[in-house]
């Protein structure tokens, strides 16, 4: 008996001559899902934002505002509250809130204060030092100024400091933070708070007992985020993590504006991306990577993974959720535990990856795979190859899925789950729900009989030709169509006229009206030794195939929007009926 069943399907190995693929393999899988192990077609991508700008490279969804950077940006909300956004990437560190940007910096009082003494007093002496900080209107709190003079205070004198700095502008400072040093039974001797007071430059004086203070000055190891700081990524435990050169440096809990410097690491290369998973931070360098793990800053531990596997691209960091997966020279690098392997290497040979110009690629993660927009010239230098390949990690076989567009900027909404890219100054939905569906394409592996084989028969065997959802999208597109022709219709001018629109504006024979969305439909190709024998385009009913055409090597090709579970080829339909 010879037969054939196509099901249980898969993407493409390029690596793999066609002969050579897994029997569920592709040669070409195109606008298809593979998520249940049928040929189901994704959805068409959703126009959803204009923008004005182009040559975007970054966009982020901040509430319901879409932003955008012709930079590579790294945005991530705050740990503090809902309505503050902390990116870097566009200049110096920055925090948005609502419509306003600020500069993540908070400035601090760069002169000590000078304390005095007026009065008589008796008793024990005191020697004490005095420091201020600012403090935004958001509650953030800078490092303090340098300590004051000291002064030998005893019971009965008054201290008057002088020499507050005039107020910086343009970080909504609103007060001061007065700390006084004292002993504490619990604490020992620290800068501990006794006031708080508008910004002001006018004089201060001190009327608190010795035993009339609070906390300990919480930012006096503080320090601002560099300028160059970039990549920032949020972590567990309100950490925040970035880079600068080859330092990682990490932000105090819950204080994404304090950087303090002790908390930094150094790592041998310079750093490109970072990426994060629980609570280890992955480090992607131009020479090996690095992960550093911990529950709070001080208590991080780097490594290095011995693996000369450097990060050539840190627009193709992403994190996959248990893993953080970066583009190397050698392929996609995934970075689990302590360990860092060469995903793709089953993939694409080493020339097949280069072919796709790992250093400029842009990507995301899409339901666990790994979604990357590529460009480059052909051996010829003219001809341009782009689109967009998912990478498949979650099985035992990696395969590969493509889409046609090339996307400028990606943006995974997590809180939706959605994926979204961006083309010229556009952004789109991808595989939106209520859109119709596209058209796909999976073109079967070289099945290579061992002597040349007629076959006479086939079924293609559906799922739903058409879901309820399908089906709702596709009326509303044809009601869309219909409204729009309509208006044009009862217009004055369609345009279509002579001298009503430009040469070239319509096809030979065409008009400005928009055609009628098609119905869902399926066409199978049989192919005999790469001659095409057979078109089908009925599912669940038995075709005839002719059966004087013998060939060794036999494949099929499905196109269509809607979903496919199996095709089977056999010699005869008793034999298509046994499998």
């Amino acid at each position: 008996m010879t037969a054939l069943r196509f099901g249980q399907f898969s993407g493409e190995v390029p690596k793999l001559l066609g002969r050579l693929l897994p029997d569920s393999g592709a040669q070409q899988a195109e606008n298809v899902r593979l998520d249940d192990g049928g040929l189901t077609p994704i959805r068409k991508a959703k126009e959803t934002h204009i923008f004005g700008m182009t040559d975007i490279q970054t966009v982020h969804k901040f509430g319901d505002t879409w932003l955008a950077w012709q930079s590579a940006v790294n945005a991530v909300p705050g740990p503090v509250a809902e309505d503050r956004l902390y990116y870097t990437g566009d200049g110096v560190p920055k925090m948005r809130v609502g419509t306003d940007v600020y500069d993540l910096a908070v400035p601090y009082p760069a002169t000590a204060l000078t304390a005095s003494m007026s009065g008589s007093g008796s008793g024990d002496i005191t020697t004490r030092l005095y420091v201020y900080t600012y403090v935004t209107q958001f509650g953030e709190e800078s490092e303090p100024c340098p300590v004051s003079n000291e002064i030998d205070w005893q019971a009965g004198k008054t201290v008057t400091l002088s020499g507050f700095s005039a107020v910086p502008t343009g970080r909504g400072i609103t007060k001061q933070r007065i700390y006084r040093s004292q002993s504490s039974s619990q604490s020992g001797t620290d800068l501990f708070f006794i006031a708080e007071r508008n910004a002001s430059t006018s004089n201060f004086t001190d009327i608190y007992a010795p035993d009339q203070f609070g906390e300990v000055c919480p930012s006096r190891d503080w320090n601002a985020p560099p300028d160059d700081l970039q990549g920032l990524i949020a972590m567990p435990n309100g950490m925040m993590v970035a880079f600068r050169g080859k330092e990682l440096c990490f932000s105090e809990p819950f204080r994404p504006h304090a950087w303090p410097e002790k908390y930094r690491l150094t790592a041998s290369y310079e750093i490109v991306g970072l990426g994060a998973y629980g609570t280890t931070v992955v480090a992607g360098t131009k020479g090996y990577p690095y992960v550093a793990s911990g529950n709070s800053p001080e208590s991080m531990i780097e490594q290095k993974i011995e693996v000369n596997l450097p990060c050539i691209n840190g627009r193709g960091v992403v994190d996959l959720g248990f893993s953080v997966a970066y583009p190397s020279n050698d392929g996609l690098v995934v970075v689990s535990g302590e360990s860092a392997t060469v995903a793709t290497l089953n993939l694409f040979t080493r020339p097949q990856w280069q072919r796709l110009s790992p250093a400029t690629l842009v990507s995301a993660q899409f339901t666990g795979r790994y979604f990357t927009s590529y460009w480059y010239l052909d051996t010829d230098g003219v001809t341009v190859n782009q689109g967009t390949i998912a990478i498949d990690l979650t099985g035992q076989q990696p395969f590969v899925l493509r889409y046609p567009f090339k996307a400028d900027a990606f943006y995974f909404d997590l809180p939706s789950g959605q994926l979204y890219y961006v083309l010229g100054n556009t952004l789109y939905e991808f595989d939106a729900l209520g859109q119709q569906n596209e058209i796909m394409t999976w073109k079967s592996k070289r099945v290579v009989l061992p002597e040349p084989t007629s076959m006479g028969a086939i079924l293609v065997e559906s799922g739903l030709v058409e879901s309820p959802e399908e089906k709702q999208a596709r009326l509303d597109a044809i009601a869309a169509v219909e409204a729009y022709n309509t208006t044009l219709l009862n217009s004055d001018s369609m345009g279509s006229e002579i001298d009503g629109a430009a040469f070239d504006t319509f096809s030979m024979n065409g008009d400005p009206t928009k055609p009628m969305p098609p119905k869902p439909f399926v066409s199978v190709k049989v192919y005999a030794d790469g001659t095409l024998v057979k078109t089908v385009s009925k599912l669940d009913d038995v075709q005839r195939i002719k059966g004087d055409r013998r060939a060794r090597i036999w494949e099929i090709q499905v196109n269509g929007t809607a979903q496919v579970e199996q095709v089977k080829i056999a010699g005869t339909v008793r034999e298509l009926g046994a499998i």
